[in-house]
């Protein structure tokens, strides 16, 4: 298999250094999943040359740069909103060219064979070429859509990660930071879901103060979208790193939380009055994140930014995601 022309790649076949490939958060679950003890849910990734493809069959390439290049100002955000959405539509409209549908589809039916499961529940989410660079970082401008099922909606919501490059506040990033809106690419990765009674976000430094001797988790009821979105305010915890011990904890009220719904997408709902004011983890949970973050930083030689989930049917912690950390690093 010639890695450069594949349309798909699989986690195990990934390492960090092939953002050039997959993108950022494809190639960091590539590194987790074939270099790390640390449980990642299993999936793929569509790459960068797959993405390619599509804007050159469809001839998107140059009718959206047709459209950027009239977009003489992206400090007006009245036409800058205007004209990314008129390239998302652009996108969303086009046909999935067959040879990158086909192995998308073919690659998710494979998943379910690897899982033993059929037509699994995915998360389908965007990982910029670009993404999570030392110098910038694109982490959190794309989509994500959670919970989808079935090979038709997948190739769709592949489709919908590649319209969402355009989206304003990517587009903006691009221009203040120099990159080309074309020569950045996009990957979506396909990740098996994770139905998350409890999620969050760690970190192995503290963004605010630069302290680094200690492991910060955030954590909320439910699907993480609420806690990185900022919707819902997490407890948190404090872990030393020398002696592995909770020193501080801030356990918060919460009212609502996203969930998955059975058949497929999410939706808010109430938390439940019993559990409003009550930890979202167990001192056990806690600690095991914690180890698994200070894993995972040793692994990568530097200050860590992590997302996890504990899934409600067998109450296993799950890690979603782990990039290098971006404003103190």
């Amino acid at each position: 298999m010639n890695r450069e022309t594949a349309y798909v790649l699989w986690f195990d076949e990934l390492q960090r250094e092939d953002v050039n490939l997959v993108g950022g958060k494809s190639s960091s679950l590539g590194e987790l999943t074939s270099s790390t003890n640390v449980p990642v849910p299993y999936g793929f990734a569509t790459t960068a040359h797959g993405y390619r493809e599509f804007m050159k069959a469809t001839g998107l390439e140059d009718k959206i740069r047709a459209e950027l290049d009239a977009l003489d100002d992206v400090e007006n955000s009245a036409l800058l909103r205007e004209v990314c959405a008129k390239i998302r539509r652009m996108i969303c409209q086009e046909e999935m060219p067959k040879d990158l549908a086909d192995a998308i589809r073919h690659a998710y039916e494979e998943l379910g064979k690897k899982v033993n499961e059929e037509n699994p529940f995915v998360a389908v989410r965007s990982s910029a070429t670009a993404e999570d660079l030392p110098d910038a970082s694109f982490a959190g401008q794309q989509d994500t859509y959670l919970n989808v099922r079935g090979a038709d909606v997948i190739i769709e919501k592949v489709k919908e990660c590649y319209a969402s490059t355009f989206t304003d506040r990517a587009t903006y990033y691009r221009v203040k930071q120099g990159f080309d809106h074309i020569e950045v690419a996009l990957s979506a990765v396909v990740q098996m879901m994770v139905f998350s009674k409890t999620s969050g976000v760690m970190f192995t430094v503290n963004v605010a103060t630069g302290d680094d001797n200690n492991i910060l988790i955030e954590a909320a009821f439910g699907l993480g979208e609420y806690v990185v979105q900022g919707t819902v305010t997490p407890d948190n915890y404090t872990i030393s790193k020398h002696d592995h011990k909770i020193i501080d904890r801030c356990v918060n009220e919460q009212d609502i939380m996203l969930v998955r719904k059975k058949g497929g997408d999410c939706e808010e709902v109430q938390v439940p009055e019993e559990l409003r004011k009550v930890q979202t983890l167990t001192d056990e949970q806690i600690l095991e994140l914690a180890d698994y973050a200070k894993k995972i930083e040793k692994h990568y030689g530097c200050y860590m930014d992590m997302e996890w989930g504990v899934d409600e049917r067998t109450n296993k912690i799950w890690i979603l995601q782990a990039r290098p950390e971006t404003v103190k690093s």
